[in-house]
């Protein structure tokens, strides 16, 4: 059945609702780092290394590892004309979940809702606490929902034009997570069957897997393996011995209990929306919501695949879940505004009543439900990165406790011109301890071609013996080591 208005113009939003929601996701975000929120895991640091590599030197595959190479891109090119500092990435981080933000409202638009729903929608959608704070970080997961999103919305479409930018958008989500693999498959096999009756489904069919068929390709060519990915995070998973889990029933039940139990306040409000509305329901105004509906529960199929085969994320699991969670925002906005729009007066006040009681349930329940993980707290290492960067300094030869060092970098904004003593890969065997003595660290500091050594306090004596201290605070200090001729000198 097609889907009557609004056409693609009439998703868009217009001027005022657009500066409206932008406002509202600056507001999001300034929440967010008003929170202490500075990145989810040191993930995000070595994100935005790889992205300045990528800088100084593009090429398809920045990371060389199991990262898609997509937001490598966008934020490479951002560095690219706007150097490299930290404030760059934050900026583009809040441009794309602006941009997140806005694509939220025009999906809702697609599926048919009004413009007060996709307000509300687009709105709730910022306001997600994995959305709000991943929208100040340099990681692909709020645009890449939202392209999921919005991929998977038309759907509800019979025009060949709305299917094609659908497509462009699930091309470059498959370039950016994984979790958009099974999306696209599923986009693909919807629009191939609709090419019997219109042929030109079938670009788009073959545009949404373009993304994919080429990482899997360059996987072969580059890797030797077009999985190739699967192995890397295999053998990664392995080396840390974080794989198996727990029961295979409790990895398979980890991810529909986590859609719930991390957003409890949206299954509340559908719960009123149900409630209030299942008598009167218009099964041909759900009718669009069906094929997006079959396409992201063929991801939470993926997750839990992924998660019995011991794939599943390392931490913060439940952050994929976003365009599940984005797409529930769209459907909330529409049926809302359509209840509210066609009730009573005092059917309006209950279902209002009704709604501020479910979502004051849900953030009551929230703590009860899920544990929160930690959050990167980088501060010291940020600030020795950003002393390094203000003496220019390069062969900067680093040393951590852990993947602190990836903060470093980033804040220094040149990785390339660092030397990482140690990288902590489990898969990688650590050859002698550099700090053994201070002749043992001379010798590697000259073999490595160091010029200036950050060492962390525990190290501090040692790297005293072969070089000289120019700053410190309370995690680290930093030294020159201009001579890697000299012998290292007696404590």
């Amino acid at each position: 059945m097609a889907v009557p208005e609004p056409g693609l113009r009439e998703a868009l939003p217009r001027a005022g609702e657009a500066a409206l929601l932008g406002a509202f996701r600056a507001l999001a975000s300034l929440s967010a780092y008003a929170s202490g929120f500075r990145a989810l895991s040191d993930d995000d640091y070595a994100r935005i290394t790889i992205a300045q590599r990528f800088a100084a030197a593009p090429h398809f595959d920045p990371s060389g590892t199991s990262w898609l190479p997509f937001p490598f891109w966008l934020y490479g090119a951002a560095f690219r004309v706007f150097g490299t500092d930290l404030a760059v990435a934050r900026a583009t981080a809040i441009a794309l979940g602006t941009l997140a933000t806005l694509l939220v409202y025009s999906a809702a638009r697609v599926l048919g809702a009004s413009r007060t729903g996709a307000m509300f929608a687009a709105a709730l959608a910022t306001l997600l606490p994995y959305s709000a704070l991943l929208g100040i970080a340099a990681v692909p997961e709020v645009p890449c929902a939202a392209l999921i999103l919005f991929g998977a919305a038309t759907l509800a479409r019979r025009e060949p034009s709305s299917r094609m930018l659908g497509a462009i958008a699930l091309c470059l989500a498959t370039l950016s997570r994984y979790e958009a693999w099974p999306v696209a498959l599923c986009f693909a096999g919807c629009c191939a069957w609709d090419a019997r009756r219109k042929p030109k489904f079938a670009l788009a069919a073959a545009f949404a897997l373009l993304g994919l068929a080429a990482w899997l390709v360059v996987g072969r060519a580059e890797h030797g393996s077009a999985t190739f990915f699967i192995a890397r995070v295999t053998s990664y998973k392995q080396a840390l011995g974080a794989s198996e889990s727990g029961p295979l029933l409790v990895r398979v039940l980890e991810y529909p209990g986590l859609l719930i139990r991390a957003e409890p306040e949206i299954f509340a409000l559908l719960l009123v929306l149900f409630i209030f509305g299942w008598r009167h329901a218009d099964r041909k105004k759900l009718a669009p919501f069906s094929r997006p509906c079959v396409a992201l529960l063929s991801l939470l199929a993926f997750l839990v695949w992924g998660s019995a085969r011991d794939g599943a994320p390392t931490h913060h699991a439940a952050r994929v879940l976003l365009p599940i969670w984005f797409f529930l925002c769209a459907v909330i906005g529409a049926a809302f505004t359509r209840l509210f729009d066609g009730s009573s007066r005092q059917h309006r006040a209950a279902l209002l009543g009704a709604a501020t009681a479910a979502a004051a349930l849900g953030l009551w329940l929230r703590p009860k439900l899920t544990n929160v993980e930690a959050f990167a707290e980088r501060s010291l290492e940020l600030a020795a990165g950003s002393e390094a960067k203000r003496r220019g300094l390069d062969a900067l030869a680093l040393d951590s406790h852990d993947y602190g060092y990836f903060a470093i970098q980033a804040a220094l904004g040149t990785p390339q011109k660092t030397i990482v003593l140690d990288d902590h890969d489990p898969r990688h065997a650590m050859v002698g301890d550099p700090f053994a003595s201070g002749d043992e660290l001379a010798r590697l500091l000259n073999e490595r071609g160091a010029r200036f050594l950050l060492a962390t306090h525990e190290h501090v004596v040692v790297a005293a013996q072969a070089c000289d201290e120019l700053w410190t605070n309370p995690g680290f200090a930093l030294f020159r080591c201009s001579e890697p001729e000299r012998a290292a000198r007696a404590p």
